[in-house]
């Protein structure tokens, strides 16, 4: 399934408490990264979806747990990016929001950030080396796993 989204600039949080100021956000259905970013590199923290970003957005800024866990990330600069979900013909957004998030969330473990839970809890990761043997193509070099 193809599934479109249509991303707007990043918002710097500030200081804690964190707020969006007064950033036209919209009432529309789709996901949201809350970010770190230092420099040219930037970490993914929060990945989240919503059917309605703008009120999803404030309820989470307001989530003490959550924002405890992004000021307590390393250094660099705290940014809120969204995207609003483009359905096509047939595409149920009650169905696709949760699809693009999981399918974000794999992506950002699988580039090995420190995504936090719902809960604010870091999720764990174990990370298994191997020697490799005459089994070459079969047996990864590295490989990651989460742990909840």
């Amino acid at each position: 399934m193809k599934l479109q989204l249509n991303w707007h600039h990043s918002l710097k949080l500030g200081k804690f408490p964190y707020s969006t100021g007064s950033a036209t956000i919209p009432a529309t259905a789709g996901v949201y990264i809350f970010l770190r970013v230092h420099g040219e590199s930037a970490e993914a923290l929060y990945v989240g979806k919503a059917t309605n970003l703008k009120s999803r957005i404030k309820q989470q800024l307001n989530n003490l747990k959550l924002m405890t866990a992004i000021q307590k990330a390393t250094n660099g600069e705290r940014r809120l990016v969204f995207a609003e979900f483009i359905p096509k013909p047939g595409q149920q957004i009650d169905k696709a929001i949760p699809i693009c998030e999981k399918t974000l969330i794999r992506y950002y473990l699988a580039q090995g950030h420190g995504l936090v839970n719902i809960q604010g809890t870091t999720l764990r990761f174990h990370e298994l080396d191997s020697s490799r043997s005459d089994l070459k193509n079969f047996l990864p070099l590295k490989t990651k796993m989460q742990v909840k």
